[in-house]
Formats: structure tokens, sequence, C-alpha cells
């Protein structure tokens, strides 16, 4: 498999360039449908000489247009690599368990929040195994009436008053179609829209 490892505000040495590799190639048994692996070392994200500013982003382009990225940051890439695995191993599992569901071999379910306690007492947070039957849990249903579209900018205004980290609304900009606006980890906003066409 083919993985292309760029640098963004850093040269990426050779030695770091074998870690990533090797790191990688570990998985390869769960990366056969891979499309496409593309890794960026990036330095620079705060100001020089604070702690964590260096980060690793794996991104790994599957079927049925399926994006597994796994990110972290730290101080030192070596550290920030030996980190990554565990999660990126937990992602690759899970997304082979979900490709079942895809491809119709199994169905799709959620839990409720009083069944999810009970499935889950003894898995610690974060962690996903093949070998047990976890589905996503709905915590809380939610409807509202929204009549008149919004420009993305006042959706950003209502996500911050709720205090929550997305917002779905009517989109005044996309013909009033419906569109989502989000939180990003580095404090940025997002916004998600349907494809036209």
């Amino acid at each position: 498999m083919n993985i292309m490892i760029n640098g963004r505000g850093i040269k990426v040495t050779e030695p770091i360039r074998e870690k990533v590799t090797k790191m990688v190639n570990k998985h390869n048994k769960l990366l056969t449908k891979a499309n496409k692996i593309q890794v960026e070392l990036k330095k620079g994200l705060a100001h020089s000489g604070v702690d964590n500013d260096l980060k690793v982003e794996i991104t790994i382009f599957m079927p049925r247009s399926t994006v597994i990225r796994v990110e972290e940051a730290g101080s030192d890439f070596y550290a920030i690599i030996d980190l990554i695995d565990p999660v990126l191993k937990r992602r690759l599992v899970r997304y082979l368990d979900a490709l079942k569901k895809w491809e119709g071999e199994e169905s799709w379910r959620v839990v409720e929040e009083d069944k999810f306690q009970e499935e889950l007492t003894d898995i610690e947070e974060d962690t996903y195994a093949d070998s047990i039957d976890v589905a996503p849990r709905i915590s809380r249903y939610k409807q509202y009436s929204q009549n008149s579209p919004m420009h993305p900018a006042e959706a950003i205004e209502r996500m911050e008053l709720l205090g929550h980290e997305a917002f779905m609304f009517k989109n005044i900009d996309n013909e009033g179609k419906y569109s989502m606006v989000y939180k990003r980890a580095d404090g940025t906003y997002g916004l998600v829209e349907p494809k036209q066409g």
C-alpha cells in the first residue's frame, strides 16, 4: 500500500518516515480495502516551543466514500505516532465491522440509553472490540421547527448560545436546504451541506 507522507512546517526525516510506515504497515490486514493513505506531520500549530506544537494526522480513504481519520498532538513525533497506533487499529476494526452492515450482511441498530449502560458495564471509554456487539447510543431525541432559513453565521451564533458542538439549520445561502455547522477541535467552525445535483 502506497503511503503518502507530507510535512507542513517541517521536513520529514527518514527515521520519522520509517516509523510512520512501520506503524501503518502493522495494520495491513485491516487496510486491504484502503484506496489511499495520507499522513501529514505538522509543526507550528501553536507558538514555537509550546507543548503540543507538533501534530500527526492520518487519513485513510476507504470504499463507500468513507474516510477514517486519526490525529494526535504533542511535543515529540515518535511519541505521537505511538499514541496514534492503538486508536488507528480500533477505528479500522470498527470500519470493517460497520462494512458488514453497509453491505447488508447485518442490520443497523441503535441502543436506548438505559440498555446502553447495561451493555457497556465492563468496557472502558473510547474502546472498541469486534468481539463485543456495541451499537451507537442515542441518548436524546430532539425535534424542532424552523420556518425561516438563516445565514451560517447566525447558525453558529445560535449553536454557541446553546452551548452545543453542532447545529442543523435551513441555509439561506443554499436555497433553504438543510445544512449543519459544527465546532472543530482547533476552535474553528465547519459547514456540512448537501451536494448540488
